[in-house]
């Protein structure tokens, strides 16, 4: 399976493709992106400003790594769209082993 995020950079769209499956390094990564979000989400008054721009530099730092550095966090930031920020939430879901949501609706119709 081949990923893909687009990201505009200098005002270029340009795409970004990682061909290999997810290692184990990946869902590391990202069991310990849900852990920082677990506690932030798990605060009595929610998460603050500051867990929210840290969280943001997270799921940047694993999508650079994800794609193997071929942008950086900040290009991940100032240039994601919100087509690009929900590949790599698929992704991050991917590397937990959750499944797509949209396979077992597909799966359920068949039934």
């Amino acid at each position: 399976m081949a990923y893909e995020v687009k990201l505009t950079i200098k005002g270029e769209e340009i795409p970004f493709k990682r061909t290999e499956t997810p290692f184990f390094k990946d869902t590391t990564r990202a069991l310990i992106l849900q852990q920082h979000q677990v506690k932030m989400w798990g605060k009595k008054d929610g998460p603050t400003d500051e867990d929210l721009m840290n969280n943001e530099k997270d799921v940047a730092n694993f999508a650079s790594s994800f794609f193997n550095n071929q942008f950086t966090a900040k290009d991940f930031i100032d240039g994601a769209h919100s087509e690009s920020t929900i590949a790599i939430s698929k992704i991050i879901d991917e590397c937990l082993g959750s499944s797509d949501p949209d396979d077992s609706d597909k799966t359920k119709s068949k039934k």
